[in-house]
């Protein structure tokens, strides 16, 4: 197969998808270790061989190869499998069936003329192709992906240069560094008189419904789900999904989940308001916590306070702390 490193920028769009396959695996029966997969492997995804190395793995093929819709093959790996919803982190190579070409890759490998791209970090079980086959995948494992280019890129994606068509079919292999709860999963606990009440959508995602009355005077943390990890110390890189909203006007004016994907912080007051460290440190991981933040302990200077919050207005966040991540090397 030929591997020539071609530029992804020259793709017209620069959306994402992926998935993957791997041969030699046991007969499919419709599950892994017992999850059931939302993607199914199928003929193009058998003749997709990959074998791991140190870096980027060796991916082999017969172009031109042509897929039967999306197909995708999970194998391998340990520990937490992912539920739809939860949060999976990905190294990955994307190749061009129609030519056996490397399009885009995560690794950086001796004398590649293709810049790497960033790792993935995908919510199992969303729509789109590359998500979607991360169903069942576990930390070690492998997904490989047989789907087309629109699917992968976007409907418009084309290169001359990388002689691709939205209609040609991308090859695709993913390799499982980490899967992460992709919401709060602990004990429920009772509220607080003069807090928010919360209710929780299928996905995590919180709806709050304030007291009617004017917020706490002092910083105040409600644990509304207590999980069962390590307690966060001051410093810890953590994975949070959050929402921030102004108490006086019941306005949302940020959250992760808008974007679709947790946030990564470092829980300190150079990178954090005083307040959301305050609510955070201490707790166990897993839990949910629901903070009122005067302003004094939030955006307290002008300069950098947000448009949409006022003078003197209190802050409201509900913070799910999903996992700890272990410090990136260099």
């Amino acid at each position: 197969m030929r591997t020539r490193p071609l530029s992804i920028a020259v793709l017209l769009v620069a959306a994402a998808s992926l998935t993957a396959c791997h041969p030699g695996a046991p007969v499919f029966d419709g599950t892994v270790d017992g999850c059931t997969p939302d993607v199914r492997p199928g003929e193009a995804t058998s003749q997709v061989r990959v074998e791991a190395g140190e870096g980027a793995p060796s991916v082999d093929f017969q172009a031109p190869l042509v897929t039967d819709g999306t197909q995708a093959q999970v194998s391998g790996g340990e520990g937490r499998r992912a539920a739809d919803g939860d949060i999976v982190d990905a190294q990955y190579v994307v190749y061009s069936g129609k030519t056996g070409e490397l399009i885009s890759t995560s690794y950086q490998e001796a004398g590649q003329a293709l810049p790497p791209a960033n790792a993935l970090r995908l919510t199992a079980g969303s729509e789109n192709a590359l998500a979607a086959a991360t169903s069942c995948a576990a930390p070690g494992g492998q997904v490989v992906l047989t789907t087309t280019i629109a699917d992968l890129f976007g409907p418009t994606a084309a290169s001359e240069e990388l002689d691709i068509a939205p209609t040609d079919t991308a090859v695709v292999v993913l390799e499982v560094t980490d899967v992460h709860p992709g919401r709060a999963e602990g004990t429920p606990k009772p509220g607080i008189q003069g807090m928010p009440a919360i209710a929780l959508a299928t996905d995590g995602r919180p709806g709050v419904t304030f007291p009617g009355g004017p917020a706490p005077a002092e910083l105040t943390v409600m644990t509304s789900i207590e999980g069962d990890g390590e307690e966060v110390q001051e410093g810890d890189s953590l994975l949070l999904h959050y929402t921030g909203i102004v108490w006086e006007t019941e306005e949302v004016f940020d959250s992760s989940w808008e974007s679709g994907a947790p946030a990564t912080f470092t829980i300190d007051d150079a990178s954090l308001i005083p307040g959301f460290v305050d609510a955070v440190v201490g707790q166990p991981i897993g839990s949910q916590v629901v903070v009122s933040i005067p302003q004094e302990l939030g955006y307290d200077d002008p300069a950098t306070r947000p448009a949409s919050i006022g003078e003197g207005q209190h802050l409201l966040f509900v913070i799910d702390i999903l996992d700890r991540l272990e410090p990136t090397a260099g």
